[in-house]
Order: structure tokens, then C-alpha cells, then sequence
């Protein structure tokens, strides 16, 4: 995937068309080409090279995004960070990703000073929406970054992402994404589901998990919308599938059953979804039958993937009444 490519096509097809929604600000397909642009343009001249690694360790923001776009845009590796990580899994993954620059929202119980002096290989720490001294400002480097196109040539076989993933027991193990990879999930969803640029998509899931950031790639391949939260919260999620005229998401299984358990769960207008897809864990389908109810012109799609795999895997097919399946594999999967 040439991220870069992408962002040009996207912002010459649908300048001012929102490509991100988050707390009632809109973000249009330009700005995020340009900012996403204008943060490349600095880490190069903090001296990212190709192949270099940039960690990530924020809420659910757009900076989140941005940061990701920048970093693929530089031919650089992203190593995204679960905001729920503590001090010592941070030094033991930034540390093991060799990674040379974090992104970061300082936490009061996280001392990113002992997490440089601990991670000798990290050069430069860049905080959002904060003045830290002796760290560098995300916003200043957006400010200072010039929005021109990244030359860099970069191999299908380069790496694009280093995602830690605990599915075993022990310490977090790195899982490589590599360039040619990034395109996987959308040519899966062109697959399993029929997306198109008038979507509107709702995301709660983070963005250092591989379901938030198919949404990101979705985003960018489409053309489409992504209505965005920086955690999930149940009556949240329903209110802004009824203001924003939600179209499509995927959750995983705890967050449907959260949604149900809501009292004003059936005062909400969800008649605007076409579909909308779970996996990640083990379901139950007549809970699931539960939620349809309520979304009559909707599809409901069960599917199952690895980070390993570079999810979507499998997926019921449109208009499956068997939620029991995971569906089948798309044809080049082996």
C-alpha cells in the first residue's frame, strides 16, 4: 500500500468531504492529507529514515491517525501501543521494537523520563496536546511541517507495522505487518462486504488493535467517513449511530452485549445501518438475534481473523442467517 498515493487520491476526489468526526469537529479528506503530510515532513527532519520505528501510545485521536499516516508516508515502521500499557510494558516494548521516536499523552503514572533512560535507543519523545519541557510538541511539529508528497520508494516486503499482541501467555509478542500486508484488510472487505464512498462508519475500537485500524485503511482505500470515539461508552455508541446516520461498524462481542443491556436501548433509531460485523470472541447468536431486531434493514455478519492473519479472515456471507459460522475464507487465503 503507498499511503502517500492514497492520501493525493482521496484529498483531489473528496477535498471537503469529512473523512474523520470526532467530538463534532470534522476533519476533511485535505486535512488529513495535509496534516498527515506536514507531521512526515518533520520526523524526517528529526532524521526518520526508512525502516526506522515510531511507537505510538495514545487515546483513540486523531493524532493517533495522523501519526500512523505520517509514519507509513516516511516508509517507516509503526509500533501502535495499547493506552491501557503500563510503564515497564512500555519500556519492555519500545526497548524490544527498537523503536527511536514515541508519540505519546503523558499519564500520571507513566514517567515518560524513565522511559527514555531506560530506552537508550530512543531518540526523541513527542507529546500531544501538552507543553513538556524537555520533550517535543506534536502540534508544533504539525505547525512547522511543510505538506508536500514524500519521495521515498518503498518494498512491498518493508514493514509497516510492528503490532504486540498477548494471545499467549508471557510477554507481549511483536507481530510484523508488512507494506504489501497494509492492503489485505480492504481487499477483504471488497470481498465479504459492500462498502462504497456515501458510508458512514462508527469506530470505538482502539487503534493499537487491528479492528480500529481497519478502519483507518477502510478510510483511506473508500473514501468513506469514520465517525470516531476515544473509548467505548454504550448509550455513546447509540446516540451517534442515530445523529450521524451510521452506516456500518464491527465490534467485538462484550460491546454488543453492553449495548443490550441498556434500558433505552430500543428508543434509539438505528435504521440507518446496512451491516455490521462481530468477531474477536466467542458469541452468542440468539443475543445477537437479539440486536438485529432492531436494525431490520441490516446485515449481520459474523467473521473471525487473527492479528497474525491480518484480519478480516472469514466472514459469513451477506445475508447468512447462520450467525453459529465464522463464515468461509476469501478465496486466496490459504
Amino acid at each position: 500500500m503507498n499511503v502517500a498515493e492514497f492520501l493525493e487520491t482521496r484529498a483531489k476526489a473528496f477535498s471537503d468531504k469529512p473523512a474523520l468526526i470526532f467530538k463534532e469537529q470534522t476533519i476533511t479528506f485535505n486535512q488529513l492529507r495535509n496534516s498527515s503530510f506536514c507531521l512526515a515532513d518533520s520526523l524526517r527532519n528529526l532524521g526518520l529514515k526508512k525502516c526506522d520505528k515510531v511507537a505510538i501510545y495514545l487515546p483513540n485521536w486523531p493524532q493517533y491517525l495522523y501519526s500512523y499516516l505520517a509514519i507509513w508516508c516516511c516508509g517507516a515502521t509503526a509500533v501502535p501501543l495499547d493506552f491501557m500499557l503500563t510503564e515497564d510494558e512500555l519500556i519492555s516494548c519500545i526497548s524490544h521494537s527498537e523503536a527511536k521516536i514515541l508519540i505519546a499523552k503523558p499519564k500520571t503514572n507513566i514517567s515518560l523520563t524513565g522511559i527514555k533512560e531506560k530506552c537508550p535507543g530512543l531518540k526523541n519523545i513527542i507529546i500531544c496536546h501538552e507543553e513538556v519541557e524537555g520533550f517535543l510538541s506534536f502540534e508544533q511539529l504539525l505547525e512547522e511541517g511543510k505538506s508536500k508528497f514524500p519521495e521515498v520508494e518503498i518494498q512491498d516486503k518493508d514493514y509497516g507495522i510492528i503490532f504486540y499482541t498477548s494471545g499467549t501467555t508471557g510477554k507481549p509478542k511483536g507481530v510484523l505487518i508488512n507494506y504489501l500486508q497494509l492492503d489485505a484488510p480492504p481487499k477483504a472487505m471488497t470481498h465479504f462486504v459492500d462498502f462504497n464512498d456515501k458510508d458512514i462508519v462508527l469506530c470505538a475500537l482502539p487503534f493499537s488493535h487491528i479492528g480500529g485500524l481497519i478502519y483507518l485503511q477502510n478510510c483511506i482505500t473508500f473514501g468513506l467517513t469514520v465517525v470516531l470515539m476515544d473509548r467505548f461508552i454504550p448509550v455513546e455508541f447509540l446516540k451517534n449511530i442515530q445523529q450521524y446516520r451510521i452506516t456500518c461498524f464491527w465490534i467485538v462481542p462484550s460491546m454488543y452485549y453492553a449495548l443490550l443491556q441498556l434500558k433505552e436501548f430500543e428508543s434509539y433509531d438505528l435504521s440507518s445501518v446496512r451491516w455490521m460485523v462481530i468477531f474477536g470472541a466467542p458469541s452468542s447468536p440468539d443475543a445477537l438475534r437479539r440486536f438485529y431486531q432492531y436494525c431490520p434493514r441490516a446485515h449481520l455478519l459474523h467473521g473471525w481473523g487473527l492479528t497474525e492473519t491480518n484480519a478480516p479472515t472469514t466472514v459469513i456471507p451477506m445475508g447468512s442467517k447462520k450467525l453459529e459460522s465464522v463464515g468461509k475464507a476469501a478465496p486466496w487465503i490459504e
